[in-house]
């Protein structure tokens, strides 16, 4: 063998462990995860600030805890303008972004890190409109997924959340939703109960999409006509921030989603693998009135969310 051939397997074999070898090192991590138990102060602060872990079934808890052990292990959590992270914010955060997990595959994989803000931040950016002007703009926002790397986040608009669990409203859920959307992994995985003899793949993402986007047709109808919407009427801005809105919906309030809009919920199920009106600790409080938007920081949006 020449010298110039063995230096080119010795670079493809080079590449070739680059591949393998650290999704087997992280599938290996994750499951050490799972035989381990998250520290009580974390524990703690789960039950105190992400309610909805109590009402869990044994064998999701369990599934819970062994994402929050690994989302923290991998991920860096960052404070800025001055805010000290401490492990109620770690385990608040992770167990927040978790629940989506329940029923899916992987594990935000290509996120590093999750800055988090003392309050809501500003940030500038460019609009460019149908003519081609383009405009600067300065918002205030609680939240965004900066990109596949790092998602920024507001302390104390999570904090918020933890006060008032069932409205609907939960900056953690909005932002990870984004993740998962742009992440591009289509449905969960069909639960065994579903599989057929030939074949435990879910449906082609495609079909699914189109029934999406009827279901967001149908709102941004209802938003036009200047009637009543379940869904903060902010959903109504495209189709990403309506599959965001709606799965803070699917999680904080499921029961009153179902009611509303039984075909979204069945397809949010089927994109998360899970059933949150089965175990969820408000799955319907009569009386909720219609949405008819926030209290905006932005024109024409929510409290500062982005994706």
């Amino acid at each position: 063998m020449s010298a110039a051939i063995a230096a080119i397997l010795a670079v493809a074999l080079a590449v070739l462990a680059g591949l393998l070898v650290p999704p087997l090192l992280r599938r290996r991590r994750r499951r050490l995860a799972f035989s381990q138990a998250l520290p009580e102060p974390m524990r703690a602060a789960i039950t105190r600030n992400v309610p909805i872990s109590r009402a869990l079934p044994p064998d999701l808890a369990r599934r819970l805890e062994g994402l929050v052990i690994a989302f923290l292990a991998e991920k860096q959590f960052v404070g800025c303008n001055g805010l000290a992270i401490t492990d109620e914010i770690r385990a608040t955060i992770a167990a927040q972004a978790c629940l989506l997990l329940l029923g899916r595959l992987g594990l935000y994989d290509e996120l590093r890190s999750i800055l988090v803000y003392p309050g809501a931040f500003w940030v500038e950016d460019e609009v460019h409109d149908d003519d081609g002007l383009v405009t600067r703009r300065r918002r205030e926002l609680s939240g965004e997924a900066w990109d596949s790397h790092r998602i920024i986040l507001s302390w104390e608009d999570i904090e918020e959340a933890a006060r008032q669990p069932a409205d609907g409203y939960n900056v953690v859920l909005h932002e990870f939703a984004h993740y998962l959307d742009a992440e591009g992994r289509g449905l969960a995985p069909r639960p065994p109960s579903h599989k057929s003899a030939s074949s435990d793949r879910a449906r082609p993402i495609d079909a699914w999409h189109k029934g999406l986007v009827a279901e967001y047709e149908a709102l941004c109808d209802t938003v036009n006509r200047g009637e009543p919407t379940f869904l903060d009427p902010y959903a109504a801005e495209d189709e990403i921030e309506f599959f965001a809105v709606a799965s803070e919906e699917f999680i904080e309030c499921s029961g009153d989603l179902r009611t509303a809009h039984p075909r979204l919920y069945s397809l949010l199920r089927e994109f998360y693998g899970i059933d949150p009106v089965a175990w969820s600790v408000r799955a319907f409080v009569p009386g909720r009135p219609p949405a008819s938007g926030k209290a905006d920081t932005l024109a024409g949006g929510r409290p500062g969310t982005n994706a």
